[in-house]
């Protein structure tokens, strides 16, 4: 009966154990109602984990692409996304392409997802924090700033279980 998170909003959890239907997690009005075979909370909670990956992985997916659009530099590499559950990072990028996303992010609004994803989009042109990554990542996303503080005032809501 907790409260989650999905994209910034707020949604009530609702358990429905029993049966032979499909199982997963689906929206309805304002609850995410999660469909088990049975109530066991480690049932629900593994449950409700895999929908959050599936889901983030579906979004991030789409949301790299479109961004990626609109950034000339990124043309030429061969990106790889993957969706992990982390503690302390929203995302990271090696120099081979590969994009980590936390699976939690998937929790946040979709404008704190989109500053997320463009800012691992910029190291693949500037592997550091410098003036340069910065011009990049303000010309892609001009308010990264202010989600970055937003992040940093509610981040902790997105990475409870």
């Amino acid at each position: 009966g907790g409260v989650h998170l999905f994209l910034g909003e707020q949604f009530k959890l609702s358990v429905q154990a029993g049966g032979e239907g499909s199982k997963g997690v689906v929206i309805c009005d304002d609850r995410l109602q999660v469909q088990v075979r049975n109530s066991d909370p480690d049932r629900v909670k593994t449950t409700l984990q895999l929908w959050y990956r599936q889901q983030g992985l579906k979004l991030f997916t789409q949301r790299l692409r479109d961004i990626s659009e609109r950034a000339c530099w990124v043309n030429g590499f061969e990106v790889h996304l993957s969706v992990r559950r982390m503690k302390r990072t929203w995302g990271n990028c090696s120099s081979s392409g590969r994009i980590k996303l936390n699976m939690h992010l998937i929790k946040a609004p979709l404008e704190i997802v989109d500053s997320v994803v463009a800012h691992e989009l910029c190291h693949l042109q500037e592997m550091n924090h410098g003036k340069r990554f910065y011009a990049l990542l303000k010309n892609l996303n001009p308010e990264w700033h202010n989600h970055r503080a937003h992040l940093r005032a509610y981040g902790f809501r997105y990475l409870q279980e």
